[in-house]
């Protein structure tokens, strides 16, 4: 195996290391968060970056395995890899468009759970 290709599989592995590690990052903020848009926003962030996750690791099957299993396995894994990147970057899009939205309101029943507890 030369210089380049064990470069190449290096930094792929690197890649599909830190997807992952991503991924769960976004698994946990949307288990740890109350908020029902933030939840779908960490969910959509999370099911994107598992997409990049396939894509990188059907790319990995192809350069390192050269058989026939290899490349329909790692072409699968880069189709719905992709499909899933496409797909939840949209609604990443539409989620964050709602942030705001959702920040007012959850202020706004802050303040008046505030007001109730002041009042008892």
């Amino acid at each position: 195996m030369d210089i380049g290709l064990k470069i190449l599989i290096s930094s792929i592995v690197t890649l599909l290391i830190l997807s992952f590690l991503i991924f769960l990052v976004y698994k946990v903020l949307q288990v740890r968060t109350r908020r029902d848009v933030r939840k779908a926003y960490y969910n959509a962030m999370s099911r994107f970056w598992f997409g990049i996750f396939m894509v990188i690791f059907g790319l990995n099957s192809i350069i390192q395995f050269h058989t026939v299993v290899a490349y329909i396995i790692g072409g699968i894994f880069i189709i719905f890899g992709g499909f899933n990147a496409w797909h939840f970057n949209k609604a990443r899009k539409y989620f964050k468009g709602n942030l705001p939205i959702e920040d007012k309101a959850w202020e706004e029943f802050e303040k008046k759970k505030q007001r109730e507890k002041k009042q008892r």
